[in-house]
């Protein structure tokens, strides 16, 4: 062994955030002159300075070297005993080294922290905090929680009601305030308070918050309530003089339309026999030496966006002589209204401009559909005029004479 080297002390106790020094003696064992470096090892090595690193000694003398041992102040610098070791590694022979060793007891620190996430919250009667709890010192933290409110206006309920904390960790902690007392002003009621956290043996700590109490009785109530009172008077003075009138002329209007909707529209060159009263071919009508005079509805119900008809088909041994043709559209529907024989269009009709008004249209030479033919109405819906409905409603009414083939 080339060197021999002690400590000057045993255990030693150093805090976190302080600096210790420590008395280290080298000495070389050989009769010749020799360098040594001295290198520290263990856990305590990154926050330990050696003065001098390096030392030169003749044989048989010894030196002291300084051992500067500074653990920091923060979580991971652990509380406790802690192993520091020295190595000496002469340069003459490297493998030849030595150790000298000692313990040093790392002391206990203490920094909780409290924050409150939302430091200032409304309500009536409660509100739910949120807090965050630090544990910044290298031990486990275990801190009860307390509401502080020096008027007794407050009481706090904690989940969970004491948190324990990892050195270096934080957690989440949730507090319901509860007003003792209801606020009967018409203005909110500010009452400041604040948690701490408590650890026997280390320092408390705290954080400030408020509770906004907001009174039972809204402080723009009365403003609310004129206003309501005047939204109500304002629709009921709409109701009287302008609603309730449209809806009972639309009703009138309805009444009006439905009238004319019903009525016949008969217009022939022949003269009606009184006596004859026969009705056939499916119409509706009296009876002529000539023939039997006839109106034929044909109302057509298609929703919006297709395509829809009707048919008439004129009996066997029957012709049909059509002198008039009444188109309706009382719900001023969109689209188009195609009249034919069998499958070929005879006229087109736009219901777009019709507005409501029955289009009369008299022939002066009768159409004739003999036996077997089909007289189609077909409406293709493009929009229905009654947001009420769901469908095109127009109507056509034939007015003819039928007469044996």
């Amino acid at each position: 062994m080339a060197a021999q080297a002690w400590f000057s002390s045993g255990d030693v106790d150093v805090a976190p955030g302080t600096t210790v020094v420590l008395q280290l003696t080298v000495v070389n064992l050989s009769d010749t002159t020799d360098s040594f470096v001295l290198t520290p090892v263990g856990m305590p090595a990154a926050w330990t300075t050696l003065r001098p690193a390096n030392i030169t000694l003749f044989g048989g003398t010894q030196q002291i070297v300084d051992v500067e041992v500074s653990p920091p102040l923060v979580s991971s610098t652990i509380a406790g005993p802690a192993a520091l070791s020295v190595r000496i590694v002469p340069q003459r022979d490297p493998d030849n080294l030595s150790t000298a060793e000692t313990t040093l007891v790392i002391g206990e620190s203490f920094d909780r922290r409290l924050n409150v996430l939302t430091p200032a919250l409304r309500g009536r009667r409660t509100a739910t905090y949120d807090l965050m709890v630090e544990n910044r010192g290298n031990t486990l933290a275990s801190c009860r929680m307390h509401l502080v409110d020096p008027t007794g206006r407050l009481e706090g309920d904690f989940d969970p009601p004491a948190a324990g904390v990892e050195p270096g960790a934080s957690t989440l902690v949730r507090m319901k305030v509860r007003a003792t007392g209801i606020q009967w002003n018409r203005h909110p009621r500010t009452i400041p308070f604040r948690i701490d956290a408590d650890q026997p043996g280390s320092p408390t700590a705290t954080a400030p918050a408020t509770f906004v109490q907001a009174p039972i009785v809204p402080e723009n109530l009365i403003g609310r309530l004129v206003a309501t009172g005047l939204v109500v008077g304002a629709f009921a003075l709409a109701w009287v003089g302008i609603v309730k009138p449209a809806i009972r002329d639309a009703a009138d209007d309805a009444v009006a339309d439905q009238v004319v909707t019903q009525t016949t529209v008969v217009t022939s060159s022949v003269e009606p026999n009184p006596d004859d009263t026969t009705n056939t071919g499916g119409g509706n009508g009296g009876s002529t030496d000539n023939g039997t005079i006839v109106n034929i509805p044909l109302p057509v119900s298609v929703p919006q966006g297709q395509t829809g008809a009707n048919q008439y088909t004129v009996p066997a041994g029957q012709t049909l002589r059509i002198t008039d043709i009444v188109v309706q559209n009382p719900q001023q529907d969109q689209g188009t209204l195609v009249l034919a024989r069998n499958s070929n269009a005879l006229f087109t009709y736009s219901l777009t401009n019709m507005f409501g008004a029955d289009i009369d249209q008299p022939l002066r030479t009768p159409l004739e559909f003999q036996s077997g033919e089909q007289v189609t109405v077909t409406v293709t819906c493009d929009g229905v005029g009654d947001l009420t409905g769901t469908a095109c409603s127009p109507n056509v009414l034939l007015s003819g004479v039928l007469v044996p083939a």
